[in-house]
């Protein structure tokens, strides 16, 4: 029998988790209550023990009833220490792979499926930052009582280590059931905590892989599994993928990538890209629109949006995200002469809000390069927004009562939150490509289109549509109200030096 599988240490995983909120001390003591009470080579230490202190046949009945339940104690601490998480009391990683490679082989036999869950949480490093380890390691406490209490009983939750967590989801592998699952731990997960006085708001992100479609070893499921939670934070966090559904996609596992990554930022391979933004109605260009490229065989596109989760996880997030802003900057100063009145739209990464007082920041750059607030758009993706970072709303805020003007964008493939939008300051709301595209294409399409354009220009936000790649396409964002757009129909994005040379000289272009 395996020995998190009984019924007994189910049930003491979950009591342990149930306490977790309340205080680690309780839940430690109820762990070291309940362990298994047989295991090979546990017996063997004990033996070894009782050897050691059984060297006397004289020894008085009491005081070898204490030195026997010593021993017991001693056994105890040494198989905690050995197979469960010091900081969670959660399974270990190696436990974990040992109750799994046991999992595996009674379903070999049986015929039978189970399912794995790889996890990490989604803001959970700028937490660490910026309200420092006690409350990052307090945070993977709660998390860890909060997966517990949301799983079935018999269900086996570990920690990997950092901030990624797996969940062996025993003879489940219904998709239906599976993501009924998956919605429950993401609500729970994201719900408030209460860190050293403040409150921290955190999601997750979820890979699910299925045996034995998904993986016939226990390395094949793990390293599917991260690649299904790669994919799902590419996605946009706070959700859950199957590798069955991305299967297809999967060229390199997330740490290759991160590797790669580093080793193109450090050889400078990552390129700037400007594509100019146009106003629908006069034709002229009133700026462009900034990203980052990355030139990967196993990336979709080499723009910014396509791998900025990966960014997020390889610790060159801030560093990225200040060249970014410096870059925008740097070359609204240098064409400055040309067009006064040039706007650059510059994406900002989620580090640089987390990190540091962003509006205090902004002042500084600005004044170091002598641009004006009004000539600098800055970018906030849907996603980020979507995940409720109370943070990043107060960012927001205090960015639209600094008079900086601020971009939502990827609007259309994320809900609005109109409650949300009526507290903040927003300028301006860029389309989401893969959204406007399939809106054009049917009536209701339209028809929503232009009741979402209608209500951007009733409250004074200007509408930007991305992808635009046609002049029918033209056409009919102008008519319905949109002011500006950018895409191939006028130029792809290019150079800093290129949009200088040949389209600031251009300075009209027939829309």
């Amino acid at each position: 029998m395996l020995e998190l599988e009984t019924s007994k240490q189910a049930e003491s995983l979950h009591d342990a988790g149930a306490l977790r909120e309340k205080g680690t001390m309780e839940a430690k003591k109820l762990v070291k209550r309940r362990l298994p009470e047989k295991r090979t080579d546990i017996k063997q230490v004990m033996e070894s023990l009782q050897s050691r202190f059984s060297h006397t046949d004289d020894m008085p009945e009491d005081i070898a009833r204490l030195v026997e339940a010593q021993v017991q104690l001693r056994t105890r601490d040494l198989f905690v220490q050995a197979n469960y998480d010091a900081l969670t009391h959660l399974p270990n990683r190696a436990y974990f792979s040992e109750t799994l490679e046991k999992v595996l082989e009674r379903a070999q036999k049986a015929h039978s499926k189970f399912s794995l869950l790889f996890l990490d949480l989604d803001g959970f490093k700028e937490v660490n930052d910026t309200l420092g380890h006690q409350a990052g390691d307090e945070l993977l406490q709660h998390v860890a009582a909060r997966l517990v209490s949301s799983v079935r009983e018999g269900d086996i939750v570990s920690r990997r280590g950092g901030d990624e967590f797996v969940i062996l989801l025993t003879d489940l592998a219904s998709r239906e059931d599976i993501a009924s699952l998956c919605q429950r731990i993401i609500r729970e997960v994201s719900r408030p905590y209460w860190l050293s006085q403040h409150e921290a708001n955190v999601s997750t992100s979820m890979g699910v892989a299925i045996y034995p479609q998904d993986g016939k070893t226990v390395s094949e499921l793990l390293e599917n599994s991260d690649a299904a939670l790669y994919a799902s934070k590419t996605a946009g966090r706070r959700t859950y993928r199957f590798y069955t559904e991305i299967m297809n996609e999967v060229g390199l596992k997330s740490h290759e990538f991160r590797e790669e990554l580093g080793v193109a930022i450090e050889n400078g391979e990552i390129e700037l890209s400007f594509e100019p933004q146009v106003e629908l109605a006069t034709g002229q260009i009133a700026g462009a629109s900034l990203t980052a490229l990355w030139h990967n065989a196993h990336l979709e596109s080499p723009a910014l949006s396509s791998w900025s989760n990966i960014l997020l996880k390889s610790g060159w997030s801030q560093s990225m995200a200040t060249w970014l802003l410096d870059s925008a900057l740097y070359y609204l100063q240098r064409w400055q002469s040309a067009q006064s009145d040039l706007v650059v739209s510059v994406p900002v990464l989620d580090s640089l809000w987390l990190h540091q007082d962003l509006p205090a920041f902004l002042d500084t750059r600005l004044q170091a390069y002598h641009v004006s607030r009004e000539q600098l758009q800055l970018e906030f993706s849907m996603a980020s927004l979507q995940s409720g970072d109370s943070k990043l709303q107060q960012t927001l805020q205090a960015l639209g009562e600094a008079g900086y003007l601020i971009t939502l964008t990827d609007v259309g493939a994320y809900p609005l939150d109109l409650a949300l939008l009526s507290t903040l300051k927003i300028n301006e709301i860029k389309l989401d490509k893969a959204w406007l595209q399939q809106s054009l294409q049917t009536k209701s399409g339209q028809a929503w289109l232009q009741a979402l354009i209608m209500m951007a220009k009733s409250l004074d936000i200007c509408v930007i549509a991305a992808g635009v790649d046609s002049a029918e396409q033209s056409r009919q964002l102008r008519t319905m109200g949109c002011l500006m757009a950018q895409g191939s129909q006028w130029a792809k994005p290019m150079s800093a030096e290129r949009f200088h040379n040949h389209v600031m000289a251009l300075y009209r272009v027939r829309a």
